[in-house]
């Protein structure tokens, strides 16, 4: 048996070898530490360099307008870094400095089918103060297949569906349970707007990915009417018409009013304080700087410059579609004249760089042509215009043709027909419109022409066609 005190005796002996520290001790050693370790860091931030990551896809597959982010690790001087960026082959564009550590490239053009683009950042100084991009970055991108949207409607329903421009591999976009009534697609093809009437007689705005997924409610229009939603082409904002539910249930609504909802800060608010001033069909200037719209009531097209705050007005009584020229700075409309020999529709052309109003097709005919469905491509040299080619024809023909030089092809024009709702691909190449046979039972169709085709090429049943680049 072990001595009462031998364990306590030898706990004495193993604390006295243990080294004991206190803070004092603790504090410069700490101190030293933290020292070596942020030399360590700035030495390894020194050595490695500001660091850049690109938004790219992981797959490099983007859309015709795809915005390139470039996050830096630090702060930086975007003349400089201007300097460093390239691109292969070169593609129109700008860079725009969005805060302290973020560029972004925004396309003004876009990106071409069939090619590979290289960006690269070289190596070289990213501030005043010298701070350098040490390892060069290179990144490969090229463009998606596009697709088209329409809508289509079965025993009282209607819902988006898309599809590519073989006619094949088709996918519905939204439920059943939304019917839908009619809607816009992002000029990036990365969403759509569409509408559809709520449980209190009034008309939502709801959102959709360009997949069908992640289908939301954008904007709950109570008992207003929010119709003719239109994207702006930098898909920051929409145009729509809005109808004020009535003051009592017996009460019509009141009468359309352009409103824009912004998508970055939520806001919603009438284009015109002026509550005589009406609008419907609104339509975007390529530039996304300009709004016109229809003023029915006094035979009115409104134009305002969101830029400069100026509004124009121009004389129109058809109500038809407005179409801009790709530079944003000329529009085309219709308008039902009165002439000695009778009503005779014109096209006019609005040129806002100078000013001038003209008459831009049908000053002269001995007959009225109809004009009605227009749209200018992305091109300066390619529009199309749907006209009545015979006076004993009913039905609308459509007519692809040169701008400046007023001469063009029909392209649809079987007299059993009627064309309509013309949409051309971001790249002024390929033109989706909307068929419809007058005798009979028939369903609308989609049809999609190219130059160099025979003929026209039927891809679906439905409405409304709109390209999903």
């Amino acid at each position: 048996m072990k001595p009462a005190n031998s364990k306590k005796t030898k706990n004495k002996s193993t604390e006295k070898q243990r080294p004991t520290l206190d803070l004092d001790t603790l504090a410069p050693i700490i101190l030293t530490v933290l020292v070596a370790m942020v030399c360590l860091t700035i030495f390894l931030g020194e050595n490695k360099g500001i660091q850049v990551h690109l938004s790219l896809p992981k797959d490099g597959i983007v859309g015709p307008y795809e915005t390139i982010v470039f996050k830096f690790s630090e702060p930086f001087d975007p003349d400089l870094i201007a300097d460093l960026i390239s691109f292969t082959p070169i593609h129109e564009g700008y860079l725009e400095w969005v805060d302290t550590y973020t560029l972004q490239f925004v396309p003004t053009i876009p990106y071409e089918k069939g090619v590979t683009y290289s960006l690269k950042i070289s190596p070289g100084e990213a501030t005043t103060t010298g701070r350098e991009i040490k390892k060069m970055g290179y990144w490969k991108f090229s463009l998606r297949e596009p697709r088209i949207t329409f809508l289509v409607t079965n025993n009282g329903q209607s819902s988006l569906w898309s599809m590519d421009i073989d006619g094949g591999s088709s996918k519905q976009l939204t439920d059943q349970s939304l019917k839908v009534m009619t809607f816009d697609v992002a000029q990036s093809g990365d969403f759509i707007i569409f509408t559809s009437a709520n449980d209190r007689n009034g008309i939502n705005l709801w959102r959709v990915g360009r997949d069908g997924k992640n289908a939301s409610l954008l904007l709950d229009c109570g008992g207003d009417r929010c119709t003719t939603p239109v994207i702006a082409p930098n898909d920051k904002q929409i145009a729509y018409s809005r109808e004020a539910v009535g003051p009592a249930p017996d009460l019509p609504f009141g009468s359309p009013r352009t409103w824009v909802l912004d998508l970055e800060s939520g806001t919603d608010r009438p284009v015109y304080e002026d509550q005589q001033i009406l609008g419907y069909n609104p339509s975007w200037s390529p530039n996304s700087k300009k709004l016109a719209s229809f003023d029915g009531i006094a035979d009115l097209i409104h134009l305002i410059d969101f830029e400069t705050g100026e509004q124009f007005l121009f004389p129109s009584n058809t109500g038809g579609p407005v179409t801009w020229s790709p530079d944003s700075t000329k529009f085309l409309y219709t308008v039902l004249a009165q002439t000695e020999e009778g009503g005779r529709t014109q096209v006019h052309l609005a040129d806002l760089s100078i000013n001038k109003t003209s008459i831009f097709v049908g000053e002269k005919d001995e007959r009225d042509y109809s004009y009605y469905s227009i749209a200018w491509s992305s091109r300066e040299d390619r529009a199309v215009l749907s006209l009545r080619p015979n006076a004993d024809q009913l039905t609308q023909s459509l007519w692809v043709f040169n701008p400046s030089l007023l001469d063009g092809i029909i392209i649809a024009g079987d007299p059993e027909y009627t064309y309509n709702s013309p949409q051309w691909d971001p790249w002024g190449s390929a033109l989706l419109y909307q068929q419809f046979k007058l005798r009979g039972q028939n369903t609308p169709e989609i049809a999609l022409w190219i130059p160099g085709y025979e003929k026209p090429r039927i891809l679906a049943k439905g409405l409304m066609p709109h390209w999903l680049p």
